[in-house]
């Protein structure tokens, strides 16, 4: 089985490692944990000039080494918790719905797995853009995990929403 572990760097996304490690899981459970850095807000116009550029490339470093580093810290918490479950982590960059359902596609997972902070105000917005845009376009099974908070806000009940494909 082959299981994406979509993750930023939110309380959704330590809810879902925690949902994840509590769980038994089989023999030959594969989990990729993948998070997806948004490109900069910066105009290429501007990084002609060397000192935005030189900025700018320190700065996608610095991101690029905290989400490693993020996903490293996930890594051993799956490890220590599910014993027999092979992990690896691979950090994307771009749209990250469009990354996370590109990866599902790339490594023929079963399935992904996803937090959701959503922050839409109305009551019937219960995922996020990126969860709901995830939930829409994958070619596989998706479980979304909710927050504690997320449930009160919107008295859902029940901590997880699934689509099966």
């Amino acid at each position: 089985m082959k299981i994406i572990i979509a993750v930023d760097d939110s309380p959704s996304s330590s809810e879902l490692i925690r949902s994840i490690t509590s769980r038994k899981w089989p023999q030959d459970v594969n989990f990729k944990i993948l998070t997806v850095l948004e490109p900069s807000c910066v105009s290429y116009a501007d990084l002609s000039i060397s000192e935005y550029a030189h900025t700018a490339a320190e700065i996608y470093a610095k991101r690029k080494a905290a989400a490693r580093h993020h996903c490293e810290a996930i890594r051993h918490k799956l490890e220590e918790a599910i014993a027999s479950a092979s992990v690896h982590y691979e950090v994307r960059e771009g749209a990250p719905w469009a990354e996370i359902v590109t990866a599902a596609v790339e490594w023929s997972a079963d399935k992904i797995m996803i937090g959701v902070h959503s922050k839409d105000v109305c009551p019937h917005n219960m995922l996020g853009s990126v969860s709901r845009a995830v939930v829409n376009h994958s070619p596989c099974s998706v479980e979304v995990v909710s927050t504690s908070h997320h449930r009160k806000r919107h008295a859902v009940s029940g901590a997880v929403a699934e689509k099966t494909k």
